[in-house]
């Protein structure tokens, strides 16, 4: 296990950075609340398969969440918020924040991260933007939209409402062979999994932060039943061995050519619990040896990246044609509704603890080398956190595109797309982490 080096946190405005008085004290507060639509009443299409064709969710394995954790620091606000759905767009994120209505708290300063879970939310049911009406991709509906953006205002307000001062540490552990590359065997992956964990001035944990890379697909195309997955699970364990108060968050590495391994159990549902037992378990052990200290430095920087033009990948039709039936007339509307002209980078430096987000999926040949950007600036514990706060497809480097395959096929601006995300992720890398040295 790495060193269980102390570290500070608070989420600030874009761009904010400044000599943090000796008395200064981070407010964290911490708040939840459900996300499942069928709860409602409302018919809920789950994400990740093509092959369910729109079929709504036959009933609720576990409960959805958004986790949100909102930050002041001298009147510097900024939130963070997991979400149990499969990925989100940017409206989700934008109706959120007006119906919250909590100053100074925007675009520019919340980080929504999706688990990936291939049980949860449909993202396309949500995005206003999909305008094809292809059950296999996704129907957009209204009440889905309004019902998650509700219930993720309500947690930022309640949120808001249990600030309290917090002390902040990091830790990290390697965990080799629990995931594996799903293009090529054996090739690698990021196997770290990082902790931060929050204090209340009593010392105990009230919120632990965990990131490991793995996509949520344990659930397969038969898996009616709503889900978070192993990382419900895993989030789930943290709490209950932790004890009352505590409060497990979870963000997604470069997960875009990630698998878990080691799955166990005689159905689908038994290998995504155990596997997120034992994960849960390590992150527990992790988070418990962590040591957490006042805070003393910390900055949040937001980019706007342009993106390549928009094309279909060269086999999108004969690859994604046949799980989503998507037809060329759907292809070219989607490309110019649906997929934004830029992309949303974010990074967030905590002492010597830096995450960069990226609005899709980065494979490991993309998130790797934006961590040692990291490392090579002077940060002890560097993180990636994939699905942020909107989506524009998988994310790869201009060999692997070419190389073809299903996530080729997910990716929706041409081989340049990872060489231009990755210039721009590691140039934010060096500007957040500047002085870590």
């Amino acid at each position: 296990m790495r060193g269980m080096a102390a570290l500070t946190v608070s989420l600030m405005l874009v761009g904010w950075l400044a000599a943090v008085p000796a008395n200064a004290a981070l407010k964290a507060g911490v708040a939840r609340a459900s996300i499942t639509p069928l709860e409602a009443g409302i018919p809920t299409q789950l994400g990740g398969y093509g092959e369910r064709a729109g079929k709504p969710a036959e009933g609720i394995h576990d409960t959805l969440y958004a986790k949100a954790a909102l930050f002041d620091f001298e009147g510097k606000i900024a939130a963070l918020v997991t979400l149990d759905v499969c990925h989100l767009p940017k409206a989700l994120v934008e109706e959120s924040l007006k119906k919250a209505s909590i100053p100074g708290l925007n675009y520019e300063n919340v980080m929504m991260v999706a688990s990936h879970t291939h049980a949860g939310l449909e993202g396309m049911s949500m995005d206003p933007r999909n305008v094809a009406n292809n059950p296999h991709i996704g129907i957009f509906n209204q009440d889905i939209l309004d019902f998650a953006s509700d219930r993720v205002a309500q947690a930022l307000r309640e949120a808001q409402a249990a600030l309290r001062p917090v002390t902040v540490g990091a830790g990290a552990v390697t965990l080799p062979g629990y995931n594996r590359n799903r293009r090529h065997d054996g090739a690698p992956t990021d196997e770290d999994m990082t902790a931060v964990r929050f204090d209340t001035e009593d010392g105990k944990p009230y919120i632990v932060l965990v990131n490991y890379t793995a996509h949520g697909t344990f659930a397969v195309p038969e898996t009616m039943q709503i889900s978070a997955e192993w990382a419900g699970a895993m989030q789930r364990t943290v709490e209950e061995l932790l004890g009352p108060g505590a409060t497990c968050m979870y963000t997604n590495g470069p997960e875009g050519d990630v698998a878990p391994a080691k799955g166990q159990g005689g159905s689908r549902i038994e290998m995504w619990e155990n596997y997120g037992r034992h994960i849960g378990n390590i992150a527990t052990h992790l988070a418990q040896a962590i040591s957490t200290r006042p805070v003393s430095e910390f900055d949040v920087l937001m980019r706007w990246v342009d993106l390549p033009e928009k094309q279909g990948a060269p086999d999108f039709l004969k690859i994604a044609g046949d799980e989503y039936h998507v037809t060329p007339e759907q292809l070219d509307q989607l490309l110019a509704t649906m997929f934004p002209n830029q992309g949303p980078l974010y990074a967030l430096r905590i002492n010597d603890f830096a995450m960069v987000t990226f609005p899709g999926e980065p494979i490991t040949a993309i998130g790797l080398p934006v961590k040692q950007a990291l490392r090579n600036a002077g940060i002890q514990y560097p993180m990636i956190a994939a699905l942020t706060n909107d989506l524009i497809g998988y994310i790869l480097t201009e060999d692997e595109y070419h190389q073809s395959g299903y996530e080729v096929t997910a990716s929706f601006y041409g081989p340049k797309l990872g060489e231009t995300i990755l210039a721009a992720a590691t140039e934010l890398a060096g500007d957040v982490a500047k002085d870590a040295r």
